[in-house]
């Protein structure tokens, strides 16, 4: 092996990796991501038979290749009972169901993302693990930033995968794929190639086949340079945050109790070349909103032209006032915004919300019927929570179309000061998820889910919306 050596290196590096993380895996069990590809097959061995760790394998039939991926599944389960290894499989719950509202044909790789990522923290939560290991090596970190640069994004976002980013931890990164080729020949480490990895179908396949080996034969050392790109995205990362820290004001400014507003007159301070991105980093900390178009970051050079009481709109519902020297991000309807919630940080430790509270958990048709539970699989990682706002729209169960809702509140027989505490929980592309009632009426009813979270499978992960213990 070119940079690794024998086994026991590649053992090593895995293990200093894990250290480093200071992760418990010797009292607590690790979740491993496992398709039956010679890269997660070879992490595997090494947890599981190499580390000895206590490893709960989870594999994900997408059924999408017919027997091909039913031939996957059976490698996998076959190599952890010869190994003792616990194992889990997950067939596609929304494939073939005339309700599924995640398109497969078209933009099959972010739902398999999508899919991926909430059965592996629905696992973790179950079996209380410490960690979910997943196998991206350093072929993967190379397309991941070359795709960043050519679709535009920002310098900062040039940084590629995070070897931790709990609870996701990737301790290959630094592997390259023949590498880990050759290691699971040397050990006899089973694993299944994907045909379809042959065919200019996706944009990574795209890349690596046809893409990748001109740049090999044209520039011998460009593998090499992109990784210097990533380490000067990351610094530049390092000074947004620097520099979005010094334009808000100090939370013990008395003129302000919102310690995220912008502090203009710091902000103008800046070098003109400075003023557009750090105002973009700045709302992007307050709002979680990452998909920004050319024409949103054009209108932030409005900011400081406009008169105090202005506002300039971006997409969607945010918006950016100026109240004398200071500016507020608020949605389009003037009211302040409330929460981003990441799902991801829901599953280690929930969060409580206006009395409400949000957690991670497995459907059970006998909870509680005024708890809400929505299908992990129809919602994005991140999610807003807001007042609902003129305009808001939502498909209740049992409902053929939308409705606004102001209307359904009305229906609700939803009182006039209750509506004002209502809130909605949306992405951020205005898609509404559920209608949330903080007032908890006299029903007990927590609110109103749209049809397309609706989950019936028992066991299945879900968003559980509940009143909080503590609440009065």
């Amino acid at each position: 092996m070119s940079r690794l050596g024998s086994k026991h290196n590649l053992i090593d590096l895995v293990s200093s990796e894990i250290d480093t993380f200071a992760l418990p895996v010797k009292v607590e069990p690790v979740i491993a991501a496992v398709s039956g590809g010679a890269d997660s097959m070879v992490l595997l061995w090494i947890l599981a038979v190499a580390m000895k760790l206590d490893v709960v394998a989870v594999h994900i039939n997408y059924q999408k290749r017919g027997m091909d991926s039913d031939k996957d599944e059976e490698l996998v389960r076959q190599f952890c009972d010869a190994q003792q290894i616990r194992f889990k499989v997950f067939r596609d719950p929304g494939r073939g169901e005339s309700g599924s509202t995640i398109s497969k044909t078209g933009n099959f790789q972010q739902y398999a993302r999508d899919l991926r990522q909430n059965i592996l923290l629905s696992v973790k939560k179950q079996y209380q693990a410490c960690a979910i290991f997943l196998a991206h090596h350093d072929d993967d970190q190379t397309e991941t930033i070359f795709q960043k640069i050519l679709r535009g994004a920002a310098p900062e976002k040039w940084t590629g995968m995070s070897p931790a980013d709990p609870p996701w931890y990737r301790p290959l990164l630094q592997v390259t794929k023949g590498e880990l080729l050759t290691f699971a020949g040397e050990h006899a480490i089973p694993y299944r190639t994907d045909a379809t990895n042959r065919e200019s179908i996706y944009t990574r396949n795209i890349l690596r086949n046809e893409v990748f080996p001109i740049l090999d034969r044209s520039f011998p050392g460009w593998r090499g340079n992109l990784r210097d790109v990533a380490r000067a995205g990351m610094r530049q990362r390092e000074m947004l945050d620097y520099l979005a820290d010094q334009v808000v004001f100090p939370a013990s400014c008395p003129e302000t109790t919102h310690r995220a507003d912008m502090d203009r007159s710091v902000w103008m301070a800046l070098p003109p070349g400075l003023r557009i991105p750090v105002a973009r980093h700045w709302i992007t900390q307050q709002t979680g909103y990452t998909g920004w178009s050319k024409g949103e970051v054009v209108r932030l050079s409005d900011l400081e032209h406009i008169p105090t009481g202005g506002r300039i709109t971006l997409a969607p519902d945010i918006a950016i006032a100026r109240d004398r020297d200071r500016f507020t991000v608020a949605g389009k309807s003037g009211k302040t915004m409330a929460r981003i919630l990441k799902l991801s940080d829901l599953d280690r430790s929930g969060t409580t919300y206006a009395g409400i509270q949000f957690s991670m958990d497995q459907f059970d048709a006998n909870r509680k019927g005024t708890d809400l539970q929505l299908a992990l699989n129809s919602l994005p990682e991140e999610l807003l929570l807001r007042n609902w706002a003129d305009g808001d729209r939502i498909q209740p169960l049992g409902m053929k179309g939308s409705q606004s809702v102001a209307d359904h509140l009305t229906n609700r027989k939803v009182s006039t000061v209750q509506k004002k505490s209502t809130l909605v929980l949306v992405s951020f592309d205005g898609k509404v998820h559920a209608i949330i009632f903080p007032h908890c009426p006299d029903s007990g009813e927590m609110g109103t889910i749209a049809a397309h979270t609706r989950c019936r499978t028992e066991g299945q992960p879900v968003l559980l919306i509940k009143q909080s213990d503590h609440h009065p």
